[in-house]
């Protein structure tokens, strides 16, 4: 497990039993604390407090995680479910972690999209706690199947 798979998962050990409306809340919350203090960007599990004149209502901020999860729903699929040839080896570590847990798939997954997709730590979290939420399933041939049957058409 690399050292950012070791810093993802206690969060991504929280994270997982959090609803999939609330990681879509705590997504758009964090995208917003960011906003207004880019150092928590840094951070897998930065301190963010709902504000509401900062962040308008609930249901806003939870439709603006869904937003951004469509945004980078494809691009993290293209990568984990893809076949580009320069993605191989760190595709094999997150294939490997379906051996073991979801919630070993979820840190792979969160340490592959800070390197590879450029996500901040403070989002990464949470984008692959919804990914395992939304798409889990026995192996990483059945979770890419099921995930690109839920989603947009892509190119």
């Amino acid at each position: 497990m690399s050292v950012l798979a070791e810093l993802a998962e206690p969060v991504v050990a929280k994270l997982l039993k959090l609803s999939e409306d609330e990681l879509y809340e705590r997504l758009g919350e964090t995208a917003r604390a960011i906003a207004a203090d880019p150092a928590k960007a840094g951070l897998f599990e930065p301190i963010v407090i709902y504000n509401e004149p900062e962040m308008e209502f609930v249901e806003d901020v939870r439709d603006f995680g869904r937003r951004l999860f469509r945004r980078w729903n494809v691009e993290t699929y293209k990568f984990i479910c893809g076949d580009n040839i320069d993605d191989m080896v760190d595709r094999q570590e997150l294939i490997n972690a379906f051996d073991i847990n979801d919630l070993a798939v979820a840190a792979a997954l969160a340490s592959l999209l800070v390197t590879h997709v450029g996500l901040s730590p403070a989002l990464a979290v949470v984008v692959a706690s919804l990914v395992i939420k939304r798409f889990a399933s026995p192996g990483h041939k059945e979770f890419c199947k099921v995930w690109k049957n839920k989603m947009p058409k892509y190119e």
